[in-house]
């Protein structure tokens, strides 16, 4: 017969050898939440422009910002995002009679969507999202003058992406989204033209905003938590 304390010590090494795999299998499982960050562009469909892929260059914006998404039962999955956006002529350039607007944007953004594997390192996904855009805007007008506003409004969007697995936790992809968002009009020469405008204009007259749609493209770094 063993004495008590051996016993004991038996007893507590065995329990811990048993313990020890559920304790690396609960360390190793993933949690379904990734972060991320992206770099993009879109536009607004320039009206009356018809050419395939070519009218999307009204008030063109680049930017960047940061993600994070969370993978729900079977390919239900959410998204939230923050992006910062600025008013650029990269790379289309501005096209002849465009008002030369300045425009920085915050963008809120949540959405759920989709996801499939094709393969053990591609995957494809559709989202459907909506969200809040902070913007400050300002036109030029007349000798050094600049009339500004700031507007809060809210967008809408539905999206595609593909993205690909470079390593352990790690993959690269790329989203085109179609959104619903405000937009203001840019006519210069209507602008300079209306009877009413005997002085200088409003911000209101100038920046009364309207649905309009545009055309997005991100390209995204993320890693699995």
């Amino acid at each position: 017969m063993r004495p008590p304390l051996v016993l004991a010590l038996s007893l507590f090494t065995a329990g811990t050898a048993a313990a020890e795999p559920m304790v690396t299998a609960t360390t190793t499982a993933t949690t379904g939440i990734d972060i991320g960050a992206r770099v993009g562009g879109y536009g607004f469909r320039r009206e009356g422009d018809k050419r395939p892929g070519e009218g999307w260059t009204e008030c063109r914006m680049n930017g960047l910002g940061l993600f994070a998404s969370k993978a729900m039962r079977g390919p239900l999955f959410v998204e939230a995002g923050l992006d910062l956006y600025s008013s650029s002529d990269f790379p289309t350039g501005t096209p002849a009679g465009d008002l030369p607007v300045d425009r920085a944007s915050g963008l809120l953004s949540a959405a759920i969507g989709v996801r499939s594997n094709f393969t053990s390192w591609l995957r494809g996904y559709a989202q459907l999202g909506a969200g809040l855009e902070l913007t400050k805007v300002s036109v030029p007008y007349g000798d050094g003058q600049k009339i500004r506003d700031t507007k809060v409004m809210p967008d809408g969007f539905f999206g595609v992406g593909v993205d690909v697995r470079i390593g352990k936790q790690t993959y690269i992809g790329s989203t085109f989204r179609t959104l619903v968002m405000g937009n203001f009009d840019y006519d210069a020469m209507a602008l300079e033209t209306r009877e009413a405008w005997q002085g200088p204009p409003t911000a209101g007259e100038i920046f009364d905003a309207s649905p309009d749609l545009a055309a997005q493209a991100q390209f995204y770094l993320r890693r699995d938590l």
